[in-house]
């Protein structure tokens, strides 16, 4: 079972809207459709929240660092909860998914995404929950980085927003790890979202 989500992100204002900020996005999209509020918590480098399924306490968190070193922020709010690695779920942005569409992993194997490098170096374990979030790629290495680091355009955000609220709605199945019912919101949610994309102005 998931306890802790986390949403990949560099702090800080300028970086809000960034595509490398997806995770982060989603965290605050979340925590809007429950009504939920954030707490700074200087010690553990974090912006934490909670909710409940069934009574149990889930945890959002935010990192207060760049998103190269959120490993540190994830490591000691997990230690201070005693939050297993098994009980964590990282939400990021992915370049070599196409716009809205996601996938969902249970191991974490080659990656180029520093965020990711950056938390299972820190654990030195990837045994870790994902869920991948496309935002297409600009086509050339050499461009990645300026990509990353810009601004969504208006199309893309709701894009974006019809990806957090598909993930919304099946967040009970992602929290229990119930791969049946995630493989098939997944499923549903790819074919549909091109005839999404197609009918955003």
């Amino acid at each position: 079972m998931i306890k802790l989500i986390i949403g990949l992100s560099n702090y800080g204002l300028p970086y809000k809207n960034n595509r490398h900020n997806v995770g982060a996005k989603f965290i605050y999209a979340f925590a809007k459709h429950n009504n939920l509020i954030f707490k700074k918590n200087i010690k553990l480098f974090s912006y934490i929240s909670t909710f409940k399924i069934d009574n149990y306490n889930i945890y959002l968190l935010l990192p207060m660092t760049y998103i190269n070193m959120n490993g540190k922020s994830l490591f000691a709010v997990a230690n201070f909860y005693d939050i297993k690695i098994n009980e964590i779920l990282i939400i990021h942005d992915e370049l070599d998914l196409p716009l809205g569409k996601i996938r969902f992993k249970q191991r974490i194997n080659n990656t180029s995404h520093n965020g990711i490098k950056n938390i299972v170096l820190t654990f030195n374990n990837n045994n870790l929950c994902r869920i991948k979030i496309g935002i297409g790629h600009p086509g050339n290495k050499n461009r990645v980085t300026n990509f990353l680091l810009s601004d969504m355009s208006t199309k893309e955000l709701k894009v974006i927003k019809y990806t957090f609220n598909s993930i919304i709605k099946n967040i009970r199945y992602i929290i229990y790890l119930d791969e049946y019912n995630i493989s098939k919101f997944i499923f549903k949610h790819n074919n549909l979202i091109q005839l999404t994309k197609n009918s955003i102005n």
